[in-house]
């Protein structure tokens, strides 16, 4: 089985290409929009960013995010929608 977390990387770097350079410090804990706690890194993903990051996931590991009980509004982290794809496969 794919680890989904080097593919929600891979996909994060595809979406917004000027994180690419910051490619290793994209962690489970990177906030998706922004951070809470400022020594927590963000990525500043904006809602069209996720909304790509989520249709690109979806049919990567063909899977339906929208038909298991995950809410797109608690996906706040790297780990939250890794957690949720892997709990949709």
């Amino acid at each position: 089985m794919t680890e989904v977390l080097p593919v929600v990387i891979k996909e994060i770097t595809r979406i917004r290409p000027d994180l690419r350079e910051s490619h290793a410090s994209i962690t489970r804990e990177s906030a998706l929009f922004y951070a809470t706690d400022p020594d927590r890194p963000a990525l500043e993903l904006d809602s069209m960013d996720a909304l790509e990051l989520l249709v690109a996931l979806e049919q990567e590991f063909g899977i339906e995010l929208a038909a298991t009980s995950t809410r797109t509004s608690d996906l706040h982290t790297v780990g939250d929608v890794v957690d949720a794809v892997s709990g949709a496969l």
